[in-house]
């Protein structure tokens, strides 16, 4: 009978997976070995054909007198006597676990030689409900790799759309190499190029095959939700390897991610909600004192301990959602390790960060907010993170006070154009300068002091020298080196400040008038004239 023919390895990945092992030859000699028949009775069998036998019944010699036949591979259900007798055979030896029935496992490798098509069809189905079962069950993305990696007996990887690792499961022969590979695909050049769209991935849903370092190879396909690519799953081998059953997984797989990913992001939604919701009421302080720590306790907030806001805000003319922002104050959370809620609000995202009590500088804050300012600068690089952050809330009585700090300084570091962020008490003078902002008396005493430099066609460059030079506390020598300019020509422009102004700069009032009033301007810009 004529059939196409069918790798060994594929053979028995797609009739037994997970129950066969190699006696004689390794998996990759396996990948390439045909099989065209199977035989029940060596004397019947012809060469290229499988023999199928009891492994009670196997004997070196069986072995060497299937060699003389040209058989292509002794296939055995339980261990023959001796099996470390086997390891130099002429020709492969698979075993096949001790409590098969020998008919109906030859049955079932027939039928996948037969009709290998039909057979991958319902082996896709077999393995959908199968993923579909773990994932009703709760198995999570871990349960989900775990079983496909039994399934096809090879490395499986999930990662979301910025390729981290969100779970995977490695064969033992893959275990010296899996940390590499794992660092590897979160690189993002490691991934297909035709992939790299999420919206052109997420309507084409193709596989794509790509090498890997160290003799490695994987299938990779998107895992589409909506039309757009959400994550990717890899199914990773040694060269050479991959077989119909690695496709058939990798695209069932693919589905049943698609669903888990779904379903974990709307409960992610629902408990960003009620966090949302619950932090506005901490805020205005809508809850009493017990119901503040039922509802805290459940989201692992501590309210006896001290707690800092931070708040974040796009700094662009054409600026990305506030949702990224919400993702990359979350995604900083999760990589540092602190405890913290989250919330949008309007066009801001809130933060409140657990700190440590009975300190004055709130460090985790502080390192949670130029983590998050220097990620979305690089994410993001035609849009500015801007970021304020409050003094620690020892008591949920305090966290408004915090709440309005934040925003000042939120406000000041726009303002400022500060690329850090900046923390409440740094403010300053600052803090002074925004309860009389609103006050004519602050505009005219702006204009009083800098008016004629603002009015002068060298303005902008007389007042940053001036900038400059209060800085650096007035040494000429700093202040010309951080100028780019000669001594010579920095007291040529402080002496014509003093013409132009009237002004004595050697006058301590006149200096600290002039201090404030370039406060004063760097907070109104333009508006204060």
């Amino acid at each position: 009978m004529s059939v196409p023919a069918s790798s060994l390895l594929t053979l028995l990945q797609l009739t037994l997976p997970g129950r066969f092992s190699f006696l004689a030859v390794d998996e990759a000699r396996a990948a390439n070995l045909l099989i065209e028949w199977i035989a029940l009775d060596i004397n019947a069998a012809r060469a290229g054909e499988a023999w199928l036998v009891s492994g009670a019944d196997l004997t070196p010699e069986g072995v060497r007198s299937a060699a003389a036949r040209d058989i292509a591979a002794v296939i055995t259900i339980g261990l023959p006597p001796a099996p470390d007798t086997f390891q130099e055979a002429l020709i492969p030896v698979a075993c096949l676990s001790g409590d098969e029935n020998i008919q109906i496992v030859y049955r079932d490798l027939l039928t996948t030689l037969v009709n290998r098509g039909a057979y991958l069809v319902e082996k896709g189905k077999e393995i959908q409900a199968q993923l579909t079962q773990l994932s009703a069950e709760g198995a999570g993305l871990g349960g989900l790799m775990a079983a496909m990696g039994e399934i096809c007996t090879q490395g499986v990887i999930v990662q979301d759309k910025r390729l981290e690792v969100l779970a995977s499961h490695s064969p033992m022969r893959l275990a010296s190499v899996w940390e590499n590979v794992l660092r590897h695909v979160t690189v993002p050049e490691s991934l297909p190029e035709e992939l790299r769209d999420r919206k052109v991935a997420g309507k084409q849903n193709e596989l794509k095959h790509q090498p890997l370092p160290n003799g490695l190879a994987r299938i990779v396909i998107s895992i589409n939700v909506g039309g757009v690519a959400r994550g990717y799953l890899s199914i990773v081998d040694k060269t050479g390897e991959m077989t119909a059953l690695s496709r058939v997984v990798a695209e069932q797989g693919a589905v049943a991610c698609a669903v888990e990913m779904s379903r974990s992001k709307a409960v992610r939604e629902v408990e960003k909600r009620l966090r949302g919701d619950l932090l506005t009421a901490l805020i205005r302080g809508d809850l009493s004192p017990r119901d503040a720590r039922l509802w805290t306790d459940r989201y692992g907030l501590d309210l006896e301990k001290a707690h800092t806001c931070l708040r974040f805000f796009w700094d662009s003319v054409e600026p990305p959602s506030v949702r990224r922002l919400e993702t990359l104050v979350n995604g900083e959370i999760a990589k540092q390790g602190v405890t913290a809620i989250v919330n949008v609000l309007e066009n801001q995202v809130i933060c409140f960060c657990e700190v440590a009590p009975e300190k004055v500088r709130p460090e985790e804050a502080l390192n949670l907010g130029r983590s998050v300012v220097d990620r979305g600068m690089l994410t993001y690089q035609d849009s500015r993170p801007r970021c304020g952050i409050g003094t620690p809330a020892q008591t949920l009585d305090d966290w408004l006070n915090s709440f309005r700090q934040a925003g000042q300084a939120l406000e000041m570091a726009q303002r400022l154009a500060e690329p850090r962020p900046l923390f409440y008490p740094d403010l300053l003078v600052y803090r002074l300068l925004l309860q009389i902002e609103t006050s004519p008396e602050l505009k005219a005493f702006q204009q009083e002091i800098l008016g004629p430099l603002l009015d002068h066609e060298n303005g902008k460059e007389l007042i940053r020298t001036l900038e400059v030079y209060f800085e650096r506390n007035g040494n000429l020598k700093k202040t010309a080196h951080q100028l780019y300019i000669h001594r010579n020509t920095l007291i040529y422009r402080l002496e014509r400040i003093q013409e132009i102004t009237s002004l004595d700069l050697d006058n301590p009032e006149t200096r600290l008038a002039l201090q404030l009033t370039l406060h004063i301007h760097k907070m109104l810009g333009n508006s204060g004239r």
